[in-house]
């Protein structure tokens, strides 16, 4: 089951999958079509059917093959230029977003299917025309002319949609989700584990799995490899999520009195691997996503200080759900006395701090990025306190008082400070703006 969820996700995530079904459908349905006009010779008419002579046929399946195949180049130049501008603009890791967009294959699939379908329409059309031809019902024709249309409306859509996930906001919310659903996901698949101490193997000389592939590792399925190793087999995994391995590396190390392959071989199964680091099992690719973008709109050569505030406001949802659900599972328990120990996974503080400390540090001379930081900082620790998870906050309050800080260094005017100054004291670090001594002595 894990492998072949493994082997779904990695379909998914390819560009010609589905245009190539779609394409396989409109073959399908073209030679189904051709059939059916050529098994109704002697029917009269149709109302709904269009009735082109065999020239006429010619002249429309001709006009929406060129047409289709145009449009289909105007998708792919699109689909090059959306990924360009988020590439330059936001992120070199905001690319696959644009790549990996479900609306935009069932387009490009619906384009290269319909052009498919008139070429072999206008094959069976290419025949002569008998002197005394009469016009005739054709199903082929017709439906040429209607995935015509449709493909038409099909570009019109595909332009709004593009125009709109092209928006910084709906890109980083969109990697925000990504990111919060990695951590929910990771909490549902949570097994019960009875025993949390690493046992080691005297009876048996340990077994080093070695890679035999290269590759970002997108998915460890340890669920699914403990149900495959032999009986009373322990396998500590080496490697962790987001990783990059070579050929060579160490993937994991064996207990085993098991002498065949098959545990090691089940290693190789469930760590899947991927030539791209992908945020949709990996939340902390996602917060490094976000961070990018922003540190990128904080650089001097964007200075959009705008994008920054978005970024920061939406980093609060995965951090939100990372703060609030327990810590990734780490051992996991056989039917047979398995073990599966995977390495420990960056804390909570970890991921506060790869979240904040980057842009707070671009930040410093940012006043409304400064406030807008500890603003959300604040809203965290009020929620982890109105859930009773106050000893989680540390690390959200150290973050704050560093960013409170870096404005009372940065020397800015006393109208810039006291926005941050309000901001910082919810979460205790601040008196009043009021009654804060102007450093000018006024």
């Amino acid at each position: 089951m894990g492998s072949l969820r493994n082997y779904l996700q990695r379909l998914r995530g390819n560009l010609y999958v589905v245009p190539l079904l779609i394409v396989a459908v409109a073959i399908a349905l073209a030679r189904i079509t051709i059939l059916v006009d050529h098994a109704e010779q002697t029917r009269t008419g149709v109302a709904w059917l269009l009735s082109p002579s065999i020239a006429g046929g010619r002249a429309i399946t001709g006009t929406v093959a060129a047409a289709t195949i145009t449009v289909a180049a105007i998708v792919f130049s699109m689909m090059a230029l959306s990924s360009q501008i988020a590439a330059s603009q936001y992120s070199p890791r905001a690319v696959a977003g644009f790549v990996d967009d479900r609306l935009q294959k069932l387009v490009i699939g619906l384009v290269v299917g319909t052009f498919v379908f008139s070429l072999l329409v206008l094959a069976d059309l290419s025949g002569v025309a008998p002197p005394n031809e009469t016009a005739r019902p054709s199903l082929s024709v017709t439906a040429v002319l209607v995935l015509g249309i449709v493909s038409a409306v099909a570009i019109v859509a595909y332009l709004d949609h593009s125009l709109r996930r092209m928006r910084i906001d709906a890109v980083v919310r969109r990697i925000a989700e990504f990111a919060a659903r990695a951590v929910r996901e990771q909490d549902r698949n949570r097994t019960p584990d009875d025993d949390l101490e690493e046992r080691t193997r005297t009876e048996s000389q340990p077994v080093r799995v070695q890679s035999t592939k290269s590759g970002w590792v997108l998915d460890i399925d340890a669920a699914h490899l403990v149900r495959l190793l032999p009986a009373d087999t322990l396998a500590r995994i080496e490697v962790r999520l987001g990783e990059a391995i070579f050929a060579g590396d160490l993937l994991a190390t064996l207990w085993t009195d098991d002498q065949s392959q098959s545990a090691a071989r089940a290693i190789e199964r469930s760590i899947r691997l991927g030539r791209a680091r992908t945020s949709s099992q990996d939340a902390a690719y996602g917060i490094r996503q976000l961070v990018d973008i922003g540190l990128r709109a904080l650089s001097p050569g964007i200075n959009d200080p705008t994008t920054a505030i978005d970024v920061v406001q939406h980093l609060k949802l995965p951090i939100r759900e990372i703060l609030t659900l327990d810590p990734p599972q780490r051992v996991y328990t056989g039917p047979e006395r398995q073990r599966v120990f995977l390495p420990e996974a960056p804390s909570r503080s970890d991921h506060v701090r790869d979240a904040f400390s980057e842009l707070r540090l671009a930040a410093a001379d940012q006043p409304a990025v400064l406030r807008v930081i500890i603003n959300v900082l604040g809203e965290l620790v009020d929620e982890l306190v109105a859930e009773d998870h106050e000893g989680r906050t540390g690390e959200l309050k150290k973050q704050a008082e560093l960013a409170l800080d870096l404005a009372q260094q940065a020397g800015f005017p006393e109208s810039d400070l006291r926005p941050i100054l309000n901001a910082a004291k919810r979460l205790g670090l601040a008196p009043d703006a009021e009654e804060r001594h102007d450093p000018r002595g006024e």
